[in-house]
């Protein structure tokens, strides 16, 4: 009984030894946040056309979706709009400063269009906001 308690005793000393060389693992610091995080939030958001011809150019996006921040301080923003032309329809994003925003117009090359209904939508700093669908009615030329 003694050589049995002997050896338990010898097996928890070699444990306990093994323990206190083991490498100490730091847990990294959790990384700075992007600036744009603390600020802007990103911004996604879909229309529609039925009455227009579009595309993109060589150049880039035909279309531009623009945004007008509606609460202190005012501003635009022009976000550039990626269409389909088999569906009719297109895809902005972008990043915007937390803030209320309307979506006052888009236009392409050609001409101008409307956004069908109410088209306000809030963006929070840190966040991907889904701004919503628009289907867009044409107002008139460039």
């Amino acid at each position: 009984m003694a050589a049995s308690r002997s050896v338990v005793i010898l097996a928890l000393a070699a444990l306990t030894g093994a323990c206190a060389r083991a490498p100490v693992v730091e847990t990294p610091a959790a990384p700075a946040p992007l600036p744009i995080v603390d600020s802007s939030g990103l911004v996604i958001g879909t229309l529609s056309y039925r009455y227009v011809e579009a595309g993109q150019d060589e150049e880039g996006p035909r279309w531009v979706v623009h945004v007008r921040r509606v609460d202190n301080p005012a501003q635009d923003y022009a976000l550039p709009v990626e269409v389909d032309e088999e569906s009719r329809s297109g895809v902005f994003t972008g990043a915007l400063p937390a803030g209320v925003y309307a979506l006052s117009e888009a236009n392409s090359a050609r001409a101008r269009y409307a956004p069908s209904g109410s088209a306000v939508f809030e963006v929070r700093a840190g966040q991907v906001r889904d701004a919503g669908h628009y289907a867009l009615n044409p107002v008139g030329g460039l």
